[in-house]
This record gives structure tokens, sequence and C-alpha cells, in this order.
């Protein structure tokens, strides 16, 4: 299977980089770091390290075409590249703004855009975009991520339908925090509280195994981890206001969080 993992020079993208080359998987590597992203895969042959600038559809459309014609037919895309910035309404920057919506929206659906073009005629495919639980808690205080990962849920449940008459599978899956250095970045800060008032976070072994097992065999609409936070996240979607009355003791629970090693980045 030919895999185009966006992202993949760190964090989640490179956790799937890495399970994927040991499951035998071919895995096109693509990053907006082309530095980082051979240092880690510059001796791994079963790896094609692409830099892509995830915001640019030029980038995607002349990437899609020549790989395409160069590396064979894409069996799968996974969309990982994604950024946080937090902030409360009324203190957000133009710059964060921007970053977020061109990064986590616009990188999201110019990939699936380019993709899919291509699997259409061949009328088959998996398209993995990868949402977070704040597809589904519009958490305040990371105001501009929790609406930049519901739009990703919007849009991929909307391309889900375009495309599944060509054959083609659009799955949304939405993990809970993960020991990344997107994590790290927001501990500490108390706006970000929210993100750590659960259990634990999970590893990115976690989501990698869950993305490349489960989600890959049975092609969901979608796929969150912990299932728990699914249950929850859709409770708040119908029932908004009950959310919102709850956000204090989280907040608090999540402040107690950020010293808990439960938490921390793996090394």
């Amino acid at each position: 299977m030919l895999i185009l993992i966006t992202g993949a020079a760190n964090g989640i993208g490179a956790a799937i980089t890495a399970k994927a080359v040991a499951f035998g998987h071919r895995v096109i590597a693509a990053d907006r770091d082309g530095e980082a992203l051979h240092a880690r895969w510059h001796d791994q042959p079963a790896v094609q390290c692409e830099v892509l600038d995830v915001t640019k559809a030029s980038d995607w459309t002349t990437l899609v075409a020549r790989l395409e014609r160069d590396s064979g037919a894409l069996d799968v895309l996974i969309n990982v590249a994604g950024v946080l910035r937090s902030g409360q309404t009324s203190e957000l920057t133009t710059q964060d703004i921007d970053l977020t919506l061109d990064v986590n929206v616009r990188g999201t659906i110019y990939g699936t855009n380019a993709v899919a073009a291509v699997m259409k005629p061949r009328r088959r495919g998996h398209i993995i975009n990868i949402g977070s639980v704040a597809s589904l808690y519009a958490t305040p205080g990371t105001t501009m991520y929790a609406a930049s990962k519901f739009a990703v849920r919007g849009f991929s449940i909307a391309a889900a339908g375009d495309l599944r008459p060509h054959g083609i599978a659009v799955t949304l899956f939405g993990p809970g925090p993960v020991r990344t250095a997107m994590l790290e970045q927001q501990r500490g800060d108390d706006d970000a509280a929210l993100t750590f008032s659960g259990a634990r976070a999970l590893s990115p072994d976690e989501v990698a195994a869950a993305i490349l097992g489960p989600v890959l065999r049975k092609r969901p609409l979608e796929y969150y981890l912990p299932f728990r936070d699914e249950v929850l996240g859709k409770i708040s979607n119908v029932f908004p206001r009950f959310f919102l009355s709850q956000l204090d003791k989280a907040r608090a629970r999540g402040k107690r969080n950020f010293t808990s090693p439960n938490y921390r980045q793996e090394p």
C-alpha cells in the first residue's frame, strides 16, 4: 500500500510513518520542514521524503501529479499537518487566525481535493483527516483550534458523501490530547487548561496503531480516541449549554494536571 502522510517530520505524523513502514507499507512522508524530514527518514528506504507546504493548493496539485507518475497510485492520504495557537475571543491575532485556518482547514481541504481527483477514476482509495476531540468540544481558550477542527469534521463528513459513490472512503479521526510538542507548548497556559482536563494524554504510538489498524481496516466515517471522549463530546454537541456550565470545574482539573506525568511528552 502506498500512503501519503503530511506532518511526517515529527509527532503524530512521524509515529504513523514509522508504524506504516513496520507494517510493510511504502510511505510518502511530506512536511514543510525539509531539513527535519530528511534528518528523520534519510536512512529509511521505504520512505520517500517530499517537502510540501499544505497551505498552497498548487503545491498539492504538483506533488500528487508527480507521485502518480513516478511512484505509483496513491492508496491512502493521511492529513496530519496541524498547528495550535491558544487565545480567547477579543484577544485573537490576525496572524494566528490566518495560520490556523490555512494549515488546519485549507491544508486538509486542498489535500483531500487533490488526492480525490486521482483516486476517482480508479474508484478506490481512503482519505483520513486528523481532527481532534476538539472537533466535538468547542473549547474556549483554544478557540481558533476548536473552530478549525469543527471545520475539518464538517468538511470530512460532506466529502465522504461526495466520494462514497466513487469507492473512496473519508474518515475523520479525532484523538484526544497527544504527548507531542504541540501538547508541551500548551503546558502552563491557562487558556489551554481544558486540554489537560482528562485522565491522561495519548501516546503518538496509540494514535498510529488505531489509524493503521481499525481505521484502515474498517474505513469508518468517524473514529475518536478515547471512545469516552466521543460519547461525551457528542452529548456536548447536543447540549452546549450543559457543556459550558462545566467549564470551571474542567479548567481547575486541567490546571492541576499541568504537572501530571500522564501528560508528559515521550522522549
